[in-house]
């Protein structure tokens, strides 16, 4: 077996990818040797017949528009790593700011969140409680999923992240199995509209439906989810809702008429609006 330079292998790769990307190159080459780190260029190789039929499937996958999270099976949120599977949303870099938010506000309220309760709804990875949990090492947190593949998934991540003492995952549809008051709450709930244009295939053939469709709207999720809100927060407690980008005025009617009112509206990395904080009137 002749030991091949893996820049060479790389340049060869991307000109296979309808997508002209060095980053997907790499990771594609990764995934076909086994390895959780992107292949460096100056690196020489032995690529097995086996693995070579591999990386050409992999180039065939991407190509097709599936996501490298999916076939890695994994998707770094807040630098840390989180499990994906087919019931679980791939957490977007769009969705941090929520966690920045909810981390500045815990630590208003005290250093380290201790006996600070948080709520995560829609949770699919755990990757808005579990970042949450990481960074507030005294706060515990229930992360809510109608799917239950997707609750385990969550599960499994808080073991490998070891957060499972101060995290539980239960299947509920929003909060029918959840009783008491939280400081914090995190959702996510779908918001695309059924028929919306121009979905990403990456998006609409690999993500879940449960976790992107919301009605003709996009409105259908809030809906249900708001008029329970001001039951469910503390007297100091906040909720941080992911919006659609077009979305910040109806979602805020909404919520005003559940008896919530507005704290802030933050853009997220790309400056489109996504995240509304709300408190109980």
């Amino acid at each position: 077996m002749i030991k091949r330079s893996a820049r060479d292998i790389l340049r060869s790769v991307k000109a296979r990818l309808h997508a002209d990307s060095a980053l997907d190159a790499r990771w594609l080459l990764a995934i076909a040797l086994g390895r959780d780190e992107a292949v460096l260029g100056h690196e020489m190789i032995d690529l097995t017949a086996a693995q070579e039929s591999e990386l050409a499937q992999l180039i065939d996958q991407r190509n097709q528009g599936r996501p490298i999270s999916r076939m890695r099976g994994c998707r770094e949120f807040y630098s840390l790593p989180f499990f994906l599977n087919d019931d679980t949303l791939d957490p977007r870099p769009d969705s941090e700011c929520l966690i920045d938010e909810a981390l500045a506000y815990a630590r208003s309220l005290t250093d380290d969140g201790q006996a600070l309760r948080c709520l995560d709804l829609g949770t699919g990875t755990g990757c808005l409680l579990l970042s949450l949990l990481h960074h507030l090492p005294a706060a515990t947190g229930i992360g809510v999923d109608l799917a239950p593949q997707a609750v385990a998934q969550a599960r499994a991540n808080a073991a490998f992240l070891g957060l499972s003492g101060r995290a539980r995952f239960i299947s509920s549809h929003w909060l029918d199995k959840i009783q008491g008051r939280f400081d914090v709450i995190l959702a996510n709930p779908p918001y695309i509209e059924t028929d919306a244009p121009g979905l990403s295939r990456d998006v609409a053939d690999h993500d879940p439906a449960l976790a992107l469709f919301a009605g003709s709207d996009g409105l259908d999720a809030y809906r249900v989810l708001l008029p329970q809100m001001a039951d469910a927060l503390s007297p100091v407690g906040r909720l941080f809702l992911e919006i659609g980008s077009e979305q910040a005025r109806p979602v805020t009617e909404l919520a005003e008429a559940a008896g919530l009112q507005l704290c802030a509206l933050v853009p997220d990395l790309s400056g489109n609006n996504r995240c509304l904080i709300l408190t109980k009137k």
